[in-house]
């Protein structure tokens, strides 16, 4: 009877929307550093904290407040709830009994209810035995009145304050990740303080010396020599106990500039870890952006361009070098394998980014970049750059839309500009908006006044403007040089290329879509 209510029960959670929108709110304030939300809360929860620190320590040798005494309380039953919801969120028991029955019946053997709930119990002990959830549970104990004796576990809230900044958090790992070294350091200087405490003991512990009066005061007399702390309160006064001390602050000295390497070294590693987490969190609060892969030469032109059209671009480099030299304001740079699948679900490149630009110096590359940007999304457009000549038909079929040669555009130009330097000079002047006029395009858009509408009525003239042509998107952007206004008629996804000063092509834009 037990087994089919807990299964019916297991079912009816994982089929609730209403459960898995609270668990995942939950877990989103609680773990996801992405979130806004999680900001809030980690800064109301610091303030907690803090302030019911505070109040402890007037609590010492002051009467408190009965506001403050409620206040208190209140803390703390926050602080209560925030650790049953981490119990809550840091693991899903129905997805643990669902799996347990559904492997059971793939097996062909009978459902143990009891071995699920030993799997359910380890779950949920790993989560309460873990570093931080200790500390949560020693931060809420001295806050119950009969057990104020252990009011110096007070100092472990100020411990909580790791959990809500992300950054400390990258920090602190140093310590976890350099284990090895630091519990060899750790083992070296216990032995070095029970030789040298013992060997002080020995010579000056029998009177010699009235400092030493305990096995304990000899330790005490090692740990302070060998930290080069030295409060001189403790002094040999045996030529062996000096001996002793000489070889113990040169081992100490030592031990100090190994363990400062290691921590330095540890904490470069991880400040290069903490500056890339920063600069993913700020690319997923962006809400569109222009992807761009690799950040060389004609990486680094384009960028330029996108920047005066005022595009926030997110920039992907495998080179520290090319990434290092991005100083420029609407500008995210990461260095990163663009290739990798992962990363860019983690950037939601599939649902923000406007294009993708795909420039980097090898056509390998670059098709594999397409290759995973195609299977995140299917309709992302993408422009890409070829480095061989043969390499343009292969990066089309992986889903380019317009393949960029930069060597036989170059040489184009050139022949261009040798025939008609003047006539080259001056196109070249207004599409690189050296000068006033430039070159734009409108959108037709479904809702749009122009779309269904003939040319003429768009009054491009009466703007001051000088009509180039239309693509036709519905033709797979088919080019309609110079048509006439009064006969063409725009459709839906229509581009009405435009030269003119910039200020004319806005009042057009506007004009055009009040309709």
């Amino acid at each position: 009877m037990v087994k089919p209510s807990v299964l019916k029960f297991a079912y009816f959670l994982a089929s609730s929307k209403r459960y898995k929108e609270v668990k995942s709110f939950t877990y989103e304030i609680l773990e996801d550093y992405s979130s806004h939300r999680k900001k809030y809360f980690d800064i109301f929860m610091i303030f907690l904290v803090l302030s019911t620190i505070f109040i402890l320590i007037y609590d010492i040798k002051h009467e408190l407040p009965y506001f403050l005494n409620i206040f208190e309380i209140v803390a703390i039953g926050i602080f209560i709830v925030e650790w049953l919801c981490r119990l809550w969120v840091s693991s899903d028991i129905h997805m643990i009994v669902i799996n347990s029955y559904e492997n059971a019946q793939e097996r062909g053997k009978e459902f143990s209810l009891l071995n699920t709930l030993k799997k359910i119990v380890l779950k949920k002990l790993s989560f309460i035995f873990s570093p931080m959830s200790i500390i949560d549970l020693l931060a809420i104990l001295p806050s119950y009145r009969p057990l104020r004796f252990l009011r110096f576990l007070l100092l472990f809230r100020l411990f909580k304050i790791f959990r809500y900044t992300q950054n400390v958090n990258f920090l602190m790992r140093v310590f976890v990740e350099k284990k090895f070294e630091f519990l060899t350091l750790s083992l070296i200087f216990v032995f070095l303080v029970f030789f040298a405490s013992t060997i002080i003991y020995i010579f000056e512990g029998v009177g010699a010396n009235e400092n030493i009066a305990s096995y304990y005061d000899a330790v005490y007399w090692a740990v302070v020599t060998i930290t080069t702390v030295g409060y001189g309160d403790i002094s040999p006064v045996t030529p062996e106990g000096r001996f002793v001390t000489i070889f113990l602050i040169i081992t100490g000295v030592g031990m100090i500039a190994f363990s400062t390497s290691i921590v330095t070294s540890a904490m470069t590693d991880k400040f290069v870890e903490v500056k890339k987490n920063s600069i993913l969190y700020k690319i997923k609060k962006l809400k569109r952006f222009v992807l761009l892969c690799g950040y060389g030469k004609v990486g680094k032109t384009l960028a330029n361009e996108l920047i005066k059209s005022g595009e926030n671009i997110v920039i992907l480099d495998p080179k520290e070098s090319e990434i290092e030299s991005v100083n420029k304001e609407r500008i995210l740079a990461l260095k990163a394998d663009a290739s990798d699948v992962e990363l860019l679900k983690e950037l939601a490149v599939d649902k923000k980014a406007k294009y993708a630009l795909v420039m980097t110096g090898n056509d390998a590359l670059n098709l594999s970049i397409i290759l995973s940007l195609k299977s995140l999304n299917s309709n992302m457009i993408i422009f890409a750059r070829a480095h061989n000549i043969h390499s343009i038909k292969k990066l089309k079929i992986a889903g380019a839309k317009e393949v960029i040669f930069p060597f036989q555009a170059a040489a184009v130009a050139s022949v261009e500009y040798l025939e008609q330097p003047i006539a080259y000079d001056a196109i070249d002047r207004i599409l690189l908006e050296y000068d006033q006029p430039i070159v734009d395009e409108v959108e037709i858009f479904k809702d749009s006044f122009a779309n269904n509408q003939k040319l003429k009525k768009m009054a491009i003239s009466k703007h001051n403007l000088k009509l180039l042509g239309v693509v036709r998107g519905s033709q797979n952007n088919k080019f309609y040089f110079n048509p006439k206004e009064d006969e063409f008629i725009l459709q839906e996804f229509d581009k009405i290329l435009v030269i003119g000063y910039q200020e004319d092509i806005i009042s057009f834009k506007t004009d055009l879509f009040r309709g």
